[in-house]
């Protein structure tokens, strides 16, 4: 026990540190960012940022990379990359309504091989779950020969009653686990995320399973109908570790609580055999759910799961302890680990030196026609019956039909062209300008932004990254268009190489048609 005591705290920090969970290099540049707004519901902070588009309806936006995964285990990597940013959307009790993807790739012999099976794999899962996806672009640079960069936005369609936010907010109250059983696969991913990627680990890899997320979208979002639940939370990074500890950390910081958790690990249900508390607590998957129910509800909500045909039971409950406490046997032996909150998710902040980017050479080349018809070709855009304008027409925008409000929803996605390589400052200008041009020109009224940073080595990106984050600001001050969601992906990067600074910025807006 004295070994547990010592080592589990400290993988737990370990975990719970890393750039991908802490965003300890960056947040204090993003916090620079405007990110409220006349139809802000909701802001970063949450899986996906909400905007309120009237008639008692609002849509859920959230942008994500799987960059290293898709890399090292292309098929998987880049469908559990749609499977964790769909999960975002339905976590916040939103159904998904369209799928984006922004590719980037190399020009030698691996990145003609793993295009196809990234292409495959966000095809499979988007056309299994029913999600089309409705717009994205392709470019190649020699830069992105040892990291391709997959990045994938959903938007989702929720009543402006039925959000789900993802905390925990009074003591007693049940965690509920649902979902796929637990195994070894995916243990390590956050921190893999985190590292420069000059050794592959395909064994933190998640496998992908859209038929099982489909029942699980479909019941969240039946159960974001009822007031039998506190909130919701996925288990992608960090697992059942991070799940549990979120949903309490927002709590205390809304209610002002001493709020803890105590997680049963006997409860959880795996897989694998003899499974460590460790593996249990970090192995990741897109086709599990953290759910804070309400005691009085729970035989409710275990019915509910069980009508999904989804496996659900009771692994702990929410305390009032102020601690993170795992319960597990050891041996014969039955274990308590009590921890401080403070010990296992510090407030870290890690600083490095702001150097002026060094242009590489090479240039942004657009993927050709005859490519892009083979690879839309594979993608279903036309799933769920929405799509106006997907891929059919040329164009870096989509529309989508809004029966709801009696209008259309307009996505403009932009690509820097290479831009930011030069110049930063004016890499995140030529996007943000691209995107506000197509909203003018469609007459759509621009309501937010979603981001994804792509980035090298913060001692080599920091500070394309910080002059990208004060030119963005900018923009969004003058125009009054808020971010509300995004996603930092830091250590694109290998043996001493970074990927040029790749911002991708995605806008909706709403136009009236009646």
């Amino acid at each position: 026990m004295l070994d547990d005591k010592k080592i589990i705290p400290e993988a737990l920090r370990e975990a719970m540190g890393s750039e991908h969970t802490s965003y300890k290099s960056t947040k204090k540049f993003l916090k620079n960012l405007p990110t409220k707004g006349k139809h802000v519901i909701q802001g970063p902070g949450e899986n996906a940022g909400i905007v309120d588009i009237g008639g008692g309806w609002a849509l859920a936006l959230r942008i994500e990379s799987h960059n290293h995964p898709s890399f090292i285990k292309p098929y998987h990597g880049a469908a559990t990359g749609v499977g964790g940013i769909l999960r975002d959307i339905f976590t916040m009790g939103a159904r998904p309504i369209a799928l984006l993807d922004v590719l980037r790739f190399g020009t030698d012999s691996y990145a003609k091989k793993i295009l196809p099976e990234v292409v495959h794999g966000i095809a499979d899962y988007g056309n299994t779950i029913g999600v089309p996806v409705v717009g994205g672009d392709v470019y190649f640079d020699k830069t992105y020969d040892h990291n391709c960069l997959v990045n994938v936005t959903a938007i989702g369609l929720v009543k402006k009653k039925n959000i789900i936010y993802g905390n925990a907010l009074t003591a007693g109250s049940d965690l509920i686990y649902v979902g796929g059983r637990t195994g070894r696969d995916g243990v390590g991913g956050a921190q893999m995320a985190s590292k420069d990627l000059d050794k592959m680990d395909e064994s933190a890899i998640q496998s992908a399973d859209p038929y099982l997320e489909k029942l699980l979208l479909e019941a969240c979002v039946e159960l974001a109908e009822t007031d039998w639940i506190e909130g919701m939370q996925d288990m992608g990074a960090a697992g059942l570790l991070c799940s549990t500890s979120e949903v309490v950390i927002r709590g205390r910081k809304k209610t002002g609580k001493n709020l803890g958790a105590k997680v049963l690990l006997d409860k959880v249900p795996t897989k694998a055999s003899n499974m460590t508390p460790l593996e249990m607590l970090l192995s990741e998957s897109q086709e599990r759910m953290m759910i804070v129910g309400k005691r009085a509800h729970r035989e409710k909500i275990l019915k509910l799961f069980k009508h999904w045909d989804l496996e659900a039971c009771v692994v702990g409950e929410v305390t009032h302890d102020g601690r993170y406490t795992l319960q597990y046997t050891k041996g014969k032996k039955k274990i308590t680990l009590p921890m401080e909150f403070e010990e296992i998710f510090p407030d870290l902040q890690e600083d490095w030196d702001i150097k002026k980017w060094q242009t590489q050479k090479g240039t942004h080349k657009k993927a050709d026609s005859k490519l892009q018809k083979e690879i839309w070709h594979q993608y279903d855009w036309m799933v769920g019956t929405r799509t106006i304008k997907g891929p059919n027409k040329p164009g870096h925008y989509a529309i989508l039909d809004l029966p709801e409000i009696k209008g259309e929803l307009i996505i403009a996605w932009s690509s820097d062209e290479g831009f930011s390589d030069a110049s930063p400052s004016k890499g995140i200008e030529h996007a943000f300008d691209k995107c506000l041009k197509r909203m003018k020109s469609l007459k759509a009224k621009p309501l937010a932004i979603t981001n994804c940073l792509n980035y090298g080595h913060p001692r080599d990106a920091i500070g394309a990254f910080s002059e990208t984050i004060d030119a963005l600001s900018k923009r969004c001050k003058k125009t009054g268009i808020p971010v509300i969601s995004g996603n930092v992906s830091l250590y694109n990067a290998h043996k001493g190489h970074s990927i040029k600074p790749t911002p991708v910025l995605v806008m909706v807006g709403v136009r009236k048609t009646k």
